[in-house]
């Protein structure tokens, strides 16, 4: 019987104090709610920790990326290779396990603790499509 782990990993682009509850884009109702998503393992969440850009980064920008088992594989935007990402320990009590990995938490939390990764660390996790990948030439590789 799989119980409760007592902390979670929660993975983004931007450094907080305080997690928020926020509205997901996901592909379906469970990965589009408006809530905290997090995972189990450190590995499954660092792709949401790179900072994966829009291209152009502006309002009509776009970017893309899929994820599974660790893996990030970048459709459309830019990974600054010299950037930096964070991970966020939390405590699992207000989580709730939504399907095979992801748990979710409707409610405010504080990070246990905050680790800052970077890019370069986890580059070899990341596939880019040719088209992402010109763009990362285009800005990065001049």
């Amino acid at each position: 019987m799989n119980e409760k782990p007592l902390y979670l990993y929660h993975g983004s682009q931007y450094k907080l104090d305080i997690l928020v509850p926020q509205q997901a884009g996901g592909a379906s109702e469970l990965e589009s709610m408006q809530a905290i998503y997090a995972a189990e393992t450190m590995d499954e969440v660092i792709p949401f920790a790179l900072p994966i850009r829009w291209y152009p980064d502006s309002p009509e920008g776009k970017r893309a990326f899929e994820c599974e088992n660790g893996r990030t594989n970048l459709l459309y935007g830019s990974l600054n290779p010299d950037g930096t990402g964070y991970v966020y320990k939390v405590k699992s009590d207000t989580f709730v396990k939504i399907d095979a990995w992801q748990w979710v938490s409707k409610v405010t939390c504080v990070p246990v603790e905050v680790m800052e990764i970077r890019v370069k660390d986890y580059l070899h996790t990341v596939e880019f499509s040719e088209e992402a990948e010109a763009i990362n030439k285009r800005l990065y590789r001049n």
